[in-house]
């Protein structure tokens, strides 16, 4: 069992992977929490709090930990640092957990106390900012709250471990570039799923102005819209495959490409 992971070994394993990119590391943090800060500050201002707190959270959480996993394996651009990485007195198994630990726990666990801490503040200063004897103080007041973890979170932190999977799956397999080779071959698949589950349901329904992959399509007969979902058998099959059986895969997949580099 020590063979494959020793606490010990893999906690100063641990500590020097982070001393050794400090820079690297803490900038991804510090760039992802400033766009994240950017977006919020201009959306609230040219649009609403909604619009901003969700794009702030989407592209601050999705972008910076996708960054961070194209980097975490950045050791194989050439070949003396890939061959002093793949020696170093860790297991393989710790080396993958190693990367999986900074850029998909501690990295979102950091974004989400920093997010929630950021959209307290703008809203409280929001708060503060309201008339109080304005007759629509109430009704302003509450049309603002602090953005909530649950709902349409859900699906942006699913999307977010998937593509976090695939990022480390493809900085094992592109030595350069990794983050903008990986994001156009994601981008590419999903807009061909899109078009193909389009291409289908106008095929066999008429009316279709919006497909989500695979999962519903959207339908308009004059002024009426619906909406036609999969049935609940084959939803659960479908949510249970996006939210665990593709990131695990892609997982799997990451180990046993660092097998391979091994080898």
């Amino acid at each position: 069992m020590l063979e494959y992971f020793s606490p010990i070994r893999f906690r100063r394993y641990f500590i020097k992977t982070v001393l050794e990119k400090p820079t690297q590391i803490g900038g991804i943090f510090l760039l992802s929490f400033a766009v994240a800060l950017l977006i919020y500050f201009l959306l609230k201002s040219i649009a609403n709090f909604e619009v901003a707190q969700l794009f702030s959270f989407t592209i601050g959480l999705i972008g910076g930990g996708c960054l961070l996993s194209s980097v975490v394996f950045g050791y194989f651009s050439d070949i003396a640092s890939g061959a002093s990485y793949l020696t170093l007195p860790a297991s393989l198994f710790e080396k993958w957990l190693c990367a999986i630990l900074i850029a998909g726990v501690i990295y979102t666990s950091c974004f989400l106390l920093y997010f929630r801490g950021l959209d307290t503040l703008f809203v409280h200063l929001y708060h503060l900012s309201l008339n109080n004897h304005d007759p629509r103080y109430r009704e302003q007041y509450n049309s603002v709250f602090i953005f909530n973890f649950d709902g349409d979170t859900g699906l942006i932190l699913i999307f977010f471990a998937n593509a976090m999977a695939a990022m480390l799956v493809g900085s094992l397999y592109f030595n350069r570039a990794a983050f903008v080779k990986v994001a156009l071959v994601v981008c590419g698949i999903y807009f061909f799923t899109f078009l193909l589950n389009y291409l289908i349901s106008s095929f066999l329904f008429k009316g279709i102005f919006r497909a989500f992959p695979f999962h519903s399509i959207s339908i308009k007969n004059g002024a009426e819209q619906g909406i036609l979902a999969l049935p609940l058998f084959w939803s659960n099959i479908y949510d249970a495959v996006a939210s665990y059986g593709l990131p695990s895969a892609l997982l799997i997949i990451s180990f046993i490409r660092l097998t391979e580099k091994e080898i």
